[in-house]
């Protein structure tokens, strides 16, 4: 693969690089939900003034935090680009996909389009996260080989999707640096949700200390888990 830039990558290079990779999954069948990631991450940062390869490289992938749709994965796949001009992922993608079916997603996706979140209660998110803990200890589920912070490309990542009441469910464990720091990639679930246009995400941790010590709590949504708690 050709570098997509020779020196300091633009906004818009960087853009067109989480673009292409969307294109790329989408191409693959990989789950829609990453694949959309991956766009809005590409709006966001093409709506950014500030040079943000100047900001990785003089913070590091923690200089993004804080920007609309980039998270940890996205900004170490950023800070990959800007420091070595290429993107492993993208060159593994280029290889396993075929010309054919990279035309065939490339046209419907020329004007991106975004959908808007939607929430769910958190007992039914409660409540699936349960079911996939469950599934993952009973050894049920199909495991597969996250393409990050995975050397060895072993295929331990555990993964469910169903359907439930009009909602299309996608879970798996977290695969941040964050939470393999914190040996966290047994603990925190990423559960992805959609129906309709509506879609978001949220993940689902063990909290350590407070109120809810001990108990399965939904980031950012602490204060509904504890209602939650209570009534039940």
């Amino acid at each position: 693969m050709t570098s997509l830039a020779t020196n300091l990558p633009t906004n818009k290079n960087i853009a067109v690089l989480l673009n292409r990779i969307a294109d790329y999954l989408d191409a693959k069948g990989e789950n829609p939900f990453r694949v959309r990631s991956y766009r809005k991450a590409a709006a966001s940062v093409a709506s950014v003034r500030q040079s943000l390869a100047n900001v990785v490289r003089k913070e590091g992938p923690g200089g993004l935090t804080g920007l609309k749709g980039v998270g940890e994965k996205l900004a170490g796949l950023i800070h990959e680009y800007v420091t070595k001009g290429k993107v492993e992922l993208l060159q593994d993608l280029e290889k396993e996909v075929s010309p054919e079916k990279l035309k065939a997603v490339k046209e419907p996706n020329s004007t991106h389009t975004f959908t808007e979140p939607i929430e769910l209660p958190v007992a039914v998110i409660l409540k699936i996260d349960e079911e996939y803990r469950k599934r993952v200890a009973a050894g049920t589920l199909k495991k597969i080989a996250p393409r990050l912070l995975n050397p060895k490309k072993k295929a331990w990542l555990p993964i469910m999707a169903k359907e439930e009441k009009g909602y299309k469910f996608t879970l798996m464990f977290s695969n941040t640096p964050t939470a393999h720091k914190l040996e966290k990639t047994d603990d925190w679930v990423v559960v992805y949700y959609a129906k309709g246009k509506g879609e978001n995400q949220c993940t689902v941790v063990t909290e350590s200390r407070g109120l809810l010590k001990g108990k399965r709590v939904i980031r950012g949504r602490e204060k509904e888990c504890l209602m939650h708690y209570r009534v039940a």
